[in-house]
Order: C-alpha cells, then structure tokens, then sequence
C-alpha cells in the first residue's frame, strides 16, 4: 500500500471513530455494561449460594445489609462472628453494572435527568452515587433480608440527576472503581452532592441463565441448551461465546463458539463443543487474543472503544486470572431488558451490553470435592484444632494481624500454616461453600457432611417469608 492510500486508510478509520460520539451533538446518548454471573454444576443446574464478592467496592458505596455479600477472603465463620452464609435463593450476581452519560453539547452544559432501574428476582444490593431504594424488607434504613423467591422486585431511582458538571470525585485508589472511570463520559451529581463518571449498582438474583450447560463425561464435551423463561415475542441471538480455560499460573486456553438462537420456554440442544483443551492450546499470547476478542465484540454491540476497554479492566482478576473453566457470552438486550428494565427520563439511544458469565465445576473442582468426602472424623477434628491455633496464635500477635488476614485478598497460607483438610476445601476456590452444600445435596457422604458441620458452613436458613404487613405467611 503506497503512503497517499495508507494516509487515507487512516483518516477513514478517524473518522468511523467519531461519529457515534459526534451523534451526541442533537441526542443524549446513554451506555451501560455490566455482568450477569451464574454457576452450574454437571447437570448444568444453577448452584444457589453464590453471594460471594469477587472484588469488594470502596466503602463510600451505598448498601442495602453489609452482611449480604461474602467476604473474599479465606477466612471463616467460626473465626469471624456475624459473618454471613451462602444464601441458597442467590443463583445470579449482576455484577457492576455502569450507565454512562453522553448528553447533547447543543444542550446547556449541565442538564438533568431521572433514571430508574428494577431487577426482577432480586436485590439491588449496593449502589452509587446515592439512589431511592426500594425493596421488600426494607424500611427505612434498615434492609431485612430473608427468603428471595423468583417474583422479588427491586428498585432504584435516582431523581434529579445533574449531568455535566465539573464537579470532584470521592479519592480512591481500587482497581474496580477506578477502571470504569477512565472512559470520555459527562459526570453526574446527586441532590445529596455525590458525584462520579457514572452511575453504578450491583445486585443478587434468583435467576436462571439463558443457557444451561451440562458435561457429557463419556463424550469429553459439553451440552448447551436454551432455558429462556421470558415472554418473548421472538427468537432472541446470543451472537458472540467464548470457552475459556484459565490454569494455575495464568495459563489460559479458549475457543470462540458459533452465535446460538433462544426460544421461549424451549430447553432443546443447542451446540456441543469439548469441555477440555490440549496441552499446546495453552498460550502465553491467549491472554492478548481474548481480550481483544471481547473487546470486538462489545464495540460491535454498541459501547464506545474506552467504555468496552473499561469493562474488561474492572473484571480483569475474575474474567482473566481467577482460575477455572467459564464461558462467557454476549447477552440478548431483550433478556437484560425483561429482567433489569430502565427507565431514562430525556429521550436518549441507549446501549446496554451485558456479559454472561457462566462458571463450571473443573475436574479439579469435582477431584477436590472427592477428597474432602473421603476425609474421616477424626481427621477433620484434628486440622480444625490445628487450624483454630494456628489462626488465633497469629492474630493475637499484634492489633493490626487480625485486619490483615480478614481483608486480604492473598491466600490464607500466605499467614499461617493451613492443614490439609482445609487447604482442599480451599482449592475449591471462589464459590467453594456452595460446591460442597450442591455436592452434599447430590452425593452426601460422611465426610463431606462432618466438614460442612465442623467449619460451620451450612446454608443462610432464610426468614419465614412475610406478607406487605409484615406478618408471616
């Protein structure tokens, strides 16, 4: 290609660049993204119990219980008192979702809108700037959380919402909140003076995913089917999947899928695609190639270039360096729209591209929790003692020893000396309480059961379920 054509080649693709932000001279225009995180055992039904934080918010966010979510560290209850269980209705995180603002710059340079969000099945747990919660349980400032059936509905309004403005922002340091704000959106301000580049919220779900995913063991492959259980008028396209395989180390396997196509109400076969990689599929450029694969993808779906580059930043420990076997995909906008609709006051172009995250039991996974059944009484009586000395020898050497092992992210090992029986537990990873409560369930055996009961890891046993007047039912 001669210069004169590569210069024209290059102001082509300038060009392509600005003009869905040059759009924004006579509309608003409004993105989110976000990511619906769910967790499927062999059979490929949804395990409940994930209420587990990947990575925890700065403390100004605004929450609706502090003892909703699981810590992420390796530390459990019988160590921490108050600390909360695996809630078994949460079978879906709506993990970080962020809305950003692109007003018109024919407009005045602050104008104002009203935003509302619900969630259908859930919680809107946390959120920022300040909102209007609503939410069965909650009166006040207190937020009562017992069972959470499928037809919970949740909100948040934000009211009298100023766009634009030059205003400063909360100082913090986390990775997960300062990724999303490196993107060329307008700030936002709440009547209460909070600010920020976006407006953001989480939440906790009984939902089913559109997809199931089971393991065909005698084939080495994996089965996806559809379970869409919304109303819908038609077909909906997931056009993008990826299979990806993340090893201890940071080695990492994946393979794009073909698009799929969801029918209501329909579980029929969708695709099958083997549930393993081969050695040499393992690549230290994998990293780069996925990413940028995601990052394709979103940009097609509709986000800008930075807003998508954003996405993949925040989620870089749990999309990228957290182990385990996961696909990812694309979300039909209908799908995030029937069950996390959005109300916008301004007439705006709203792109809402949502990532599903579907985790799956590894073999690993599955050999660990093999090992923890096959532990005898006496064998998990003597590591909890073990442990228990351990753990309480090292925080009672100075005042600062507890806050480091309870709000660390590195390994327990890392402080003490961890027996076997709980480091196998441990290895199970991020949602390993609920692992062993779903095996437990499935394939009970004596030592899996003496564990759960001398760790103390059973269950949140949800409230008796109440009323509008608050009497039980």
């Amino acid at each position: 290609m001669n210069p004169t054509a590569s210069i024209r080649v290059w102001l082509c693709l300038l060009l392509l660049s600005v003009i869905p932000r040059a759009a924004a001279e006579s509309d608003w225009i409004i993105h989110e993204w976000g990511t619906f995180t769910s967790l499927q055992n062999d059979n490929g039904e949804a395990i409940g119990g994930i209420n587990t934080d990947d990575e925890p918010v700065p403390g100004f966010v605004h929450r609706l219980a502090h003892f909703l979510l699981l810590p992420p560290n390796e530390t459990l209850t019988i160590f921490s008192q108050g600390a909360p269980h695996c809630h078994p209705d949460v079978t879906m995180r709506l993990e970080t979702p962020v809305i950003y603002f692109h007003p018109p710059k024919s407009g005045p340079p602050i104008q104002t809108a009203r935003v509302k969000v619900k969630l259908r099945g859930g919680w809107l747990s946390e959120f920022y700037p300040d909102a209007v919660p609503d939410a069965p349980g909650l009166k006040g400032d207190r937020f009562t959380f017992g069972a959470l059936p499928p037809e919970t509905v949740s909100k948040l309004e934000w009211n009298d919402l100023k766009v634009g403005g030059d205003w400063p922002l909360t100082n913090t340091t986390e990775h997960v909140w300062t990724s999303p704000r490196a993107v060329n959106a307008a700030s936002v301000q709440t009547t209460n003076g909070e600010s920020e580049k976006f407006l953001f919220y989480r939440g906790v779900a009984n939902l089913k995913a559109p997809l199931k995913i089971s393991r065909d063991t005698n084939a080495d492959q994996l089965v996806i089917r559809g379970q869409l259980e919304m109303p819908a008028a038609k077909p909906l396209v997931i056009p993008k999947l990826w299979l990806v395989d993340i090893k201890a180390g940071g080695k990492i396997a994946f393979r794009s899928l073909p698009s799929l196509t969801l029918q209501n109400g329909s579980t029929k076969f969708l695709a099958r695609t083997p549930s393993s990689f081969e050695p040499g599929d393992f690549a230290s450029g994998n990293l780069g190639k996925l990413r940028s694969s995601l990052q394709e993808a979103l940009v097609a779906e509709g986000l800008f270039a930075d807003e998508a580059q954003a996405l993949l930043n925040t989620w870089e420990l749990s999309y990228f360096k957290s182990t385990g076997l996961r696909v990812f995909f694309i979300v039909p906008p209908a799908w995030t729209d029937f069950y996390l609709p959005l109300e916008i006051s301004v007439p705006a172009k709203v792109n809402r591209v949502m990532v599903g995250r579907i985790e799956l039991v590894t073999p690993e996974q599955q050999q660990g929790l093999k090992e923890l059944g096959q532990f005898s009484q006496e064998r998990i009586i003597g590591d909890l003692g073990l442990l228990t000395t351990n753990f309480y020898a090292f925080v009672t050497k100075d005042q600062k020893a507890w806050e480091r092992i309870s709000q660390s992210r590195k390994p327990m090992k890392d402080f003490i000396s961890v027996p076997a029986t709980y480091q196998t537990y441990l290895d199970l990873g991020r949602f390993r309480n609920a692992l062993i409560l779903d095996e437990a369930k499935r394939h009970s055996t004596p030592g899996l059961t003496n564990f759960i009961h001398r760790y103390g890891l059973r269950g949140y046993k949800p409230l008796a379920a109440t009323d509008a007047s608050g009497r039980a039912n």
